[in-house]
Protein backbone atom coordinates (compact mmCIF):
# COMPACT_ATOMS: atom_id res chain seq x y z
CA UNK A 1 0.00 0.00 0.00
CA UNK A 2 1.37 3.14 -0.58
CA UNK A 3 1.77 5.50 1.58
CA UNK A 4 -0.42 8.42 2.88
CA UNK A 5 0.62 12.44 2.84
CA UNK A 6 -0.95 15.56 4.19
CA UNK A 7 0.26 18.13 3.28
CA UNK A 8 -2.69 20.34 1.43
CA UNK A 9 -5.66 21.75 3.27
CA UNK A 10 -7.62 19.58 1.07
CA UNK A 11 -6.21 16.45 2.98
CA UNK A 12 -6.26 18.05 5.83
CA UNK A 13 -9.71 18.50 5.77
CA UNK A 14 -10.58 14.69 4.95
CA UNK A 15 -7.99 13.99 7.73
CA UNK A 16 -9.53 15.69 10.24
CA UNK A 17 -12.98 14.00 8.85
CA UNK A 18 -11.58 10.87 9.15
CA UNK A 19 -10.32 11.37 12.64
CA UNK A 20 -13.80 12.36 13.90
CA UNK A 21 -15.58 9.81 12.20
CA UNK A 22 -13.22 7.46 13.63
CA UNK A 23 -13.81 8.71 16.74
CA UNK A 24 -17.11 8.71 16.85
CA UNK A 25 -17.44 4.75 15.62
CA UNK A 26 -14.47 3.78 18.38
CA UNK A 27 -17.06 5.51 21.10
CA UNK A 28 -18.37 3.18 23.88
CA UNK A 29 -21.96 4.35 23.03
CA UNK A 30 -21.64 3.14 18.84
CA UNK A 31 -19.72 -0.48 20.59
CA UNK A 32 -22.67 -1.03 23.19
CA UNK A 33 -24.91 -0.95 20.42
CA UNK A 34 -23.25 -3.66 18.59
CA UNK A 35 -21.92 -5.54 21.41
CA UNK A 36 -22.15 -8.76 22.02
CA UNK A 37 -23.55 -10.34 18.76
CA UNK A 38 -22.43 -7.95 16.12
CA UNK A 39 -18.72 -6.98 17.18
CA UNK A 40 -17.85 -8.35 13.51
CA UNK A 41 -20.31 -5.50 11.96
CA UNK A 42 -18.91 -3.02 13.83
CA UNK A 43 -15.38 -3.76 13.09
CA UNK A 44 -16.20 -3.86 9.09
CA UNK A 45 -17.82 -0.77 9.33
CA UNK A 46 -14.27 0.54 10.67
CA UNK A 47 -12.49 -1.05 8.29
CA UNK A 48 -14.69 0.44 5.56
CA UNK A 49 -14.75 4.01 7.29
CA UNK A 50 -10.74 3.58 6.91
CA UNK A 51 -10.70 2.54 3.42
CA UNK A 52 -12.98 5.27 2.08
CA UNK A 53 -11.19 8.08 3.21
CA UNK A 54 -7.43 6.37 2.32
CA UNK A 55 -9.09 6.19 -1.04
CA UNK A 56 -9.91 9.53 -1.11
CA UNK A 57 -6.44 10.56 0.48
CA UNK A 58 -4.46 9.16 -2.15
CA UNK A 59 -6.34 10.69 -4.91
CA UNK A 60 -6.04 13.86 -3.63
CA UNK A 61 -1.76 13.02 -3.38
CA UNK A 62 -2.32 12.15 -6.69
CA UNK A 63 -3.80 15.46 -8.40
CA UNK A 64 -1.45 17.25 -5.90
CA UNK A 65 1.41 15.68 -7.21
CA UNK A 66 0.17 15.64 -10.79
CA UNK A 67 -0.31 19.55 -10.22
CA UNK A 68 3.44 19.85 -9.15
CA UNK A 69 4.80 17.94 -11.85
CA UNK A 70 2.80 20.14 -14.46
CA UNK A 71 4.47 23.36 -12.64
CA UNK A 72 7.66 22.12 -12.49
CA UNK A 73 7.51 21.30 -16.24
CA UNK A 74 6.15 24.97 -16.59
CA UNK A 75 8.79 26.32 -14.68
CA UNK A 76 12.35 27.01 -16.12
CA UNK A 77 15.47 25.67 -14.51
CA UNK A 78 17.30 27.69 -12.94
CA UNK A 79 20.64 26.67 -11.67
CA UNK A 80 22.56 28.48 -9.41
CA UNK A 81 26.11 28.46 -8.70
CA UNK A 82 27.37 27.94 -4.85
CA UNK A 83 27.80 31.33 -3.09
CA UNK A 84 31.64 32.45 -3.13
CA UNK A 85 33.17 32.36 -0.11
CA UNK A 86 34.23 36.19 1.51
CA UNK A 87 37.87 36.61 0.61
CA UNK A 88 38.02 40.54 1.72
CA UNK A 89 38.34 40.45 5.63
CA UNK A 90 36.26 41.96 8.05
CA UNK A 91 37.52 45.34 9.20
CA UNK A 92 36.51 44.73 12.61
CA UNK A 93 38.00 41.79 13.63
CA UNK A 94 39.07 42.79 16.71
CA UNK A 95 38.29 40.03 19.55
CA UNK A 96 36.79 41.44 22.47
CA UNK A 97 37.81 39.82 25.73
CA UNK A 98 35.16 38.25 28.14
CA UNK A 99 34.31 40.73 31.00
CA UNK A 100 32.16 38.65 32.88
CA UNK A 101 32.64 38.54 36.65
CA UNK A 102 31.39 38.08 39.79
CA UNK A 103 30.58 40.49 42.56
CA UNK A 104 33.11 39.11 44.50
CA UNK A 105 35.71 39.70 41.57
CA UNK A 106 34.76 43.25 41.00
CA UNK A 107 34.83 44.65 44.56
CA UNK A 108 38.08 42.77 45.24
CA UNK A 109 39.45 44.62 41.87
CA UNK A 110 38.01 48.29 42.90
CA UNK A 111 40.14 47.27 46.22
CA UNK A 112 43.05 47.03 44.81
CA UNK A 113 42.67 49.92 42.34
CA UNK A 114 42.05 51.87 45.91
CA UNK A 115 45.04 50.89 47.36
CA UNK A 116 47.34 51.07 44.25
CA UNK A 117 47.33 54.94 44.42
Amino acid sequence: MPSIEVVSTEEHHVWNARKAELTEHSSYKTKQQHFPHNMDEWQEKGKEIERRYRQELLSLNKMRKEDDDRKESIRPTIKRTPLLKRTVPKKNNIPTPTTRQSIRQAAQALLDLKTAR
